[in-house]
């Protein structure tokens, strides 16, 4: 296949709009036509595209009644690659703007990835359901992945791009005096930031005051977690430093990796952090402990996280064993070219 055509919903710092980056990028150092498409105006991470040479094109449908003009600039975009081009959709409503597009007679193959394991809408899984037949493959990233309304899926985990996560800094391995957790996360429901203030006064409690826990990333819990930190008292322990562009280069500055989301698909993430040898603790939610077990990490739920952190900061070379079993198993199974060739394959089978 000459070329690769990517829809999303829009282009945030997430894990799903950053394995597109990464995927796109593969394929023009191998002389394909890449075609990224964002429905919505959101967009954070444009300029990384524009950097590699890639142009984005905006759908900017953020509302109903842009829907129909937005639909007609798809068309345009995907009339080039006609009879039937094959494209790639991340997430709910870059499959829904396909889908509609097909539903007009225009001829499309349409391969879909939800990245996360849970609908919680009722008619989102409806709608999924009834179009299973309009659908050519649906990926998911392991088999606690499938759905009832999804296809059967074809397993394919998440990647990422090893190189950019090479520094010449060195992985803090001593005991720290002051350990340091990263929190890399959008500010949204699903990542659950507000558990974090509590959190924190769980380990104070505790007897355990010699930590700070950082935020990066933005969203628009922001100013509810402000205000609980502000409630809780906690604000010598925790700072936000909003959404970053350097983070495979800041990654070694940290301790660990803390990740109390509610559900996930396979989050980026955690990959990047392993990729460093970066402990991780994370809730065990959606197809994460189909990749990170306690051989590898610290799986808690959230009643239990802050015995989990406990027992990194108590032993932080057993957190550094762990870390590092994690590194060889992320930089053997989830390198970026091994995953994108993988996508290759699929496109061509369809």
């Amino acid at each position: 296949m000459t070329y690769n055509i990517h829809i999303i919903t829009g282009l945030s710092g997430g894990g799903a709009e950053h394995l597109v980056l990464d995927l796109s990028q593969r394929a023009k150092n191998d002389d394909k036509k890449v075609v990224v498409i964002s429905v919505t105006s959101l967009n954070d991470i444009e300029h990384k595209f524009n950097k590699l040479g890639i142009t984005c094109q905006f759908l900017n449908i953020d509302s109903f009644s842009q829907l129909g003009q937005g639909l007609k600039k798809l068309k345009t975009i995907l009339t080039p690659f006609q009879p039937k081009p094959v494209v790639h959709c991340h997430m709910f409503h870059a499959l829904w703007v396909a889908i509609l597009l097909k539903l007009t007679g225009f001829s499309l193959k349409i391969i879909f990835t939800l990245h996360n394991n849970i609908v919680s809408s009722v008619i989102r899984r409806w709608l999924l359901f009834v179009t299973k037949p309009l659908r050519a493959k649906d990926i998911i990233f392991s088999e606690r992945g499938e759905k009832w309304y999804l296809k059967k899926g074809v397993v394919l985990p998440n990647g990422i791009n090893l190189v950019k996560f090479k520094s010449n800094k060195e992985l803090v391995i001593d005991q720290p005096k002051i350990f340091k957790f990263l929190f890399l996360a959008s500010l949204t429901e699903q990542k659950n930031p507000l558990f974090i203030p509590d959190l924190v006064v769980k380990l104070k409690v505790s007897g355990h005051t010699n930590f700070k826990v950082y935020f990066l990333g933005s969203g628009p819990l922001k100013d509810s977690l402000v205000q609980k930190i502000d409630t809780l008292k906690v604000q010598d322990h925790i700072e936000l430093m909003g959404f970053r562009n350097d983070v495979p280069e800041i990654l070694k500055d940290f301790s660990a990796q803390i990740m109390p989301s509610l559900w996930e698909g396979m989050p980026i993430s955690i990959l990047e952090s392993g990729s460093v040898g970066l402990p991780v603790i994370t809730t065990p939610v959606g197809s994460i402990p189909d990749f990170l077990d306690e051989s590898t990490g610290y799986l808690a739920d959230l009643d239990s996280f802050h015995l989990k952190v406990i027992d990194l900061m108590s032993d932080y070379q057993k957190a550094q064993q762990k870390a590092q079993k994690f590194k060889i198993k992320v930089h053997t199974e989830f390198d970026i070219d091994k995953i994108y060739d993988r996508h290759q394959q699929l496109y061509s089978q369809c």
